[in-house]
């Protein structure tokens, strides 16, 4: 059985929650991370989850937006520090041309200052990468810019992480068999137009995707604050079209799969 942690769940504009990130623990007690949150929030996530800087090995970027990617720099310059820290960046051949323009811009030299310690691994949708006892698969996803959502297998257990996206095929078809999917919710049905217009999903969208792939369970995430999108509300959509169990994902939720 795998565990993840969520230690950001909010859309970009949300004051109440950290922005998007989600962290598993490997059984050698290193972490892989799901995206980087918005800034140094994502320090103290870590740290209030029990999660040691120099155990982050992997960060698997969705893509470019700054709430995916904010806390790059901020985890980069606290590992410069730390001589047994280490860091391989896994992403699409576009979202690391950026991410490298945009440290060269905001922290020039982080990367000198981890020298060997930091590697950029480009990935190729379809393909998983072996770490440690899981295998993580990428796949393309429909937004606004190029981005990928995650299929984790880890031994008999399958988490599928949709990134954003709208409501997409994709994601139905490697999230099937999955134990547990955690999946966007912009807001209720009536505010589908826009939500996918601006490349995202609808609470409904998730629980049909949820329904259609066969999922045990559904986690909502990458929420609006709640005057603009109220959590139970959004969980009573999402269940009404999944018909299965789901939740609305808190800062530091623990979830099993």
């Amino acid at each position: 059985m795998g565990r993840v942690i969520c230690l950001g769940t909010g859309d970009p504009l949300n004051a109440e929650r950290a922005q998007s990130s989600v962290a598993m623990r490997l059984p050698n007690d290193e972490t892989v991370l799901f995206d980087a949150s918005s800034g140094t929030i994502l320090l103290g996530r870590l740290r209030d989850a029990g999660i040691p800087i120099a155990r982050v090995r992997h960060l698997f970027v969705s893509h470019r937006h700054f709430d995916h990617v904010g806390g790059l720099a901020p985890l980069l310059i606290s590992m410069a520090s730390l001589p047994e820290a280490s860091l391989t960046i896994h992403t699409l051949t576009e979202t690391s041309n950026a991410l490298k323009e945009l440290l060269a811009l905001t922290i020039p030299g982080v990367e000198d200052w981890l020298g060997d310690r930091l590697g950029w691994h480009e990935l190729a949708p379809g393909q998983a990468v072996p770490v440690e006892n899981a295998e993580i698969t990428p796949f393309l996803v429909d937004h606004s810019v190029e981005c990928v959502g995650y299929r984790v297998a880890q031994n008999d257990s399958v988490l599928v992480f949709s990134a954003d996206t709208r409501p997409s095929r994709a994601v139905v078809e490697h999230s099937r068999g999955a134990g547990l999917l955690i999946h966007e919710a912009y807001g209720t049905e009536d505010e589908s137009g826009w939500a996918h217009a601006i490349g995202h999903s609808s609470a409904a969208d998730a629980g049909e995707v949820a329904r259609a792939a066969g999922v045990g369970r559904l986690v909502l995430t990458h929420l609006r604050e709640r005057r603009f999108a109220d959590p139970v509300e959004l969980v009573d959509e999402a269940g009404a079209a999944f018909g299965g169990p789901v939740e609305a994902a808190d800062d530091l939720d623990v979830f099993e799969f």
